[in-house]
C-alpha cells in the first residue's frame, strides 16, 4: 500500500501505476482495467463536498441528509471499501486512509451494527487478516465493568 506524499491518501495500483485517489480522482475514474487486476471500484463519496463549521464539523441537518442518501452497501463494496493497513506501518491511523471500526454501547446495539459488519470476515486470508478486539468496558475511575462494550475491527496486509 502506497499514500500520497502530497495529501496522505491512500493510493491505487492502476496498470502498474500509483495513483491518489484524492489528487488524482479523474485519473482513476478514466483507467482502464484491462491491464491486470485493480483495486475494485469504489463508491464516489461526497463527504468532501458537505459544507462545515469553522470547527470542520458538518451540521447535523446536512449529516442527516447525507446520511439519508446512502444506499446500504452490497458484501462486496463493505469488502471493497476496507483499506488495510500495511504490514510494516507504525504510529497514529488516524490521519491516515487507512479503515478502522470503532463501535461502543451496550451488548444489543453492538450486536446488532456488528451483524452489518459480517463481510469483512471474508478479507481475513494469505494477504491480509482481520483483527477484531471485542470487551466489555470498564468505568475509568471506579474499574468496574460497565455492561457496555466496545467492538474494534480493522484489516491489515500479512508481513
Amino acid at each position: 500500500m502506497q499514500f500520497c506524499d502530497d495529501c496522505g491518501s491512500t493510493m491505487l495500483k492502476i496498470s502498474g501505476e500509483w495513483i491518489c485517489r484524492e489528487c488524482s480522482p479523474d485519473a482513476i475514474d478514466n483507467a482502464t482495467t484491462n491491464d491486470e487486476p485493480t483495486t475494485p471500484p469504489q463508491r464516489s463519496a461526497s463527504l468532501g463536498e458537505l459544507p462545515t463549521t469553522d470547527a470542520g464539523s458538518v451540521r447535523k441537518q446536512q449529516a442527516m441528509e447525507w446520511l439519508s442518501s446512502l444506499s446500504e452497501p452490497s458484501a462486496a463494496e463493505l469488502q471493497h471499501s476496507f483499506l488495510a493497513k500495511p504490514s510494516d506501518f507504525t504510529g497514529s491511523t488516524y490521519p491516515t486512509s487507512i479503515s478502522n471500526i470503532r463501535i461502543t454501547g451496550d451488548a444489543k446495539f453492538v450486536e446488532t451494527i456488528a451483524g452489518l459488519l459480517k463481510p469483512i470476515q471474508e478479507l481475513e486470508g494469505g494477504n491480509t487478516r482481520v483483527e477484531i478486539n471485542l470487551q466489555e468496558t470498564e468505568d475509568r475511575d471506579t474499574g468496574e465493568t460497565t455492561g457496555n462494550y466496545a467492538l474494534y475491527l480493522s484489516v491489515a496486509e500479512r508481513g
